[in-house]
């Protein structure tokens, strides 16, 4: 892959002080663009399902609470 791998030899490990810190010597791979990719059309069905998780968030608090009162608590 490039910018992930690259092979060293001792004479530039020697110049960079013997460091075998990865970012000294390979780069960071290009990031790959979807050109189909709809931000909006993603965004709308991350919002239902937050609206989703919120709803079922209620009815589990109301089911723990019932239960919590049901012990004594």
């Amino acid at each position: 892959m490039e910018g992930l791998v690259k092979l060293m030899d001792r004479v530039e490990i020697a110049a960079n002080d013997w460091s075998l810190t990865p970012g000294r010597y390979a780069g960071v791979a290009p990031e790959e663009e979807d050109e189909d990719f709809d931000f909006e059309e993603a965004l709308r069905d991350i919002h239902v399902e937050l609206e989703d998780l919120n709803v079922e968030a209620v009815k589990l608090a109301v089911t723990i609470k019932k239960n919590f009162e049901e012990l004594g608590g």
